[in-house]
């Protein structure tokens, strides 16, 4: 089977983007949405995508208007009768979607594919509300689609292994890189990230870090374009306080970020969203010299969480840096850091934090037998695009 025709049910920012790069890719996409001033919003964010880009010069008017003519819009769920894959794009609320994949098994031909562009939330749940849990998965795309090159696509319990394959095929073939990730809370770059992200909070408010310091230190002490308060700030904290408790509910308190994002939220502080937040709106603190601790703690935790993630086979060791050099914007993942900066040297560095009392960051097992064989985690350098 070959993916020909799609519909995206949501139209919002990341729906609307999904049926963008679909569209970009040649094929018909219905895009449906239960309210039409949602929909009017999400066909206009097409055709406006396609206008930058004539704008400049990466696209013909030509091409910018085939892509619109393959879009159509309903708000009538049946009209996705016809779609090969139906891919759900609605807000991050478990109940929602379960309701929705209840309306989408009923609706779509009794062969397509249904697949949830959910960060986070489990791909076994949701095909369990179909009558076909075997032809359900995860496509997480990342925002904004119609620029993020990597799709993570999650093999729920039940997903077999001919969707799966169809899943990371059809992503290919609509210009991205697909990573395939086993279900788990979080999935993989979100995961990595939100825990280097806490690492970060949690020992700049215990040491009373500025935050603009420790930002710097990030990057320029590592890979990641942007530090952990202004990433914060851009995600918005609402979000990143959501997720956070979430992972802290699967995984434990590792995942404890010292109250600091639940404090901005309480306080209205959302981020740039709201021009106040962890930087957004705040005066200048005086520098310190306390930033090369935080960014330690940042790549630290990034790396833990990684070693977590291949231990667990969430994903492929090739996959991994891959990932969050695409869904973070990293120039290398966390296991080519590690094998840059030294695995023997961050394996004791790990060990002795954990004598001090983090034990949440002692060296993971297999970071320590890779030191002690020289074994590094990338074979050749920086791995596959």
């Amino acid at each position: 089977m070959r993916i020909e025709r799609v519909a995206v049910v949501g139209a919002g920012a990341m729906g609307s983007e999904i049926a963008q790069v679909v569209a970009a890719s040649g094929r018909p996409v219905m895009l449906v949405d239960v309210a039409a001033e949602a929909l009017e919003r999400g066909l206009a964010h097409i055709a406006a995508i396609g206008d930058r880009r004539v704008a400049r010069g990466r696209l013909t008017p030509e091409e910018a208007s085939g892509i619109v003519a393959r879009v159509s819009g309903s708000t009538d769920l049946a009209s996705i009768g016809g779609a090969d894959l139906v891919i759900e794009a609605a807000p991050e609320v478990l109940d929602l979607k379960r309701e929705i994949f209840r309306s989408l098994d009923a609706a779509a031909r009794s062969d397509a594919v249904l697949a949830s562009n959910t960060s986070g939330l489990s791909i076994t749940a949701l095909a369990g509300e179909t009558g076909r849990p075997g032809r359900v998965l995860g496509l997480h795309f990342f925002n904004p689609a119609s620029v993020m090159r990597l799709v993570e696509v999650i093999q729920g319990d039940t997903t077999d292994e001919a969707t799966l394959e169809l899943g990371m095929g059809f992503a290919a073939e609509i210009g991205k890189t697909p990573v395939r990730v086993r279900e788990c809370p979080g999935f993989l770059v979100n995961r990595i990230l939100v825990r280097a992200l806490v690492e970060a909070y949690r020992h700049a408010e215990a040491a009373g870090a500025a935050r603009r310091s420790a930002d710097a230190a990030v990057i320029a002490s590592g890979p990641a374009p942007m530090g952990p308060f202004a990433l914060g700030d851009l995600i918005g904290l609402d979000v990143a306080a959501h997720v956070r408790r979430d992972l802290e509910a699967a995984y434990g308190d590792r995942f404890e970020d010292g109250g600091v994002l639940d404090r901005e939220v309480a306080a209205g502080r959302l981020g740039d969203k709201s021009g106040a937040g962890l930087l957004a709106g705040c005066e200048e603190t005086p520098p310190d010299d306390l930033g090369p601790e935080v960014a330690e703690r940042y790549y630290l935790g990034a790396l833990e969480e990684a070693c977590r993630c291949l231990d667990e086979e969430v994903a492929a060791l090739e996959d991994i840096d891959v990932a969050v050099r695409l869904g973070a914007g990293w120039s290398e993942g966390p296991l080519e850091w590690a094998d840059n900066a030294g695995l023997a040297r961050l394996a004791d560095r790990m060990d002795a934090l954990a004598v001090a009392g983090v034990d949440r960051l002692r060296a993971p097992e297999l970071l320590r037998a890779r030191a002690e064989r020289g074994e590094p985690f990338v074979v050749g350098g920086t791995e596959r695009a």
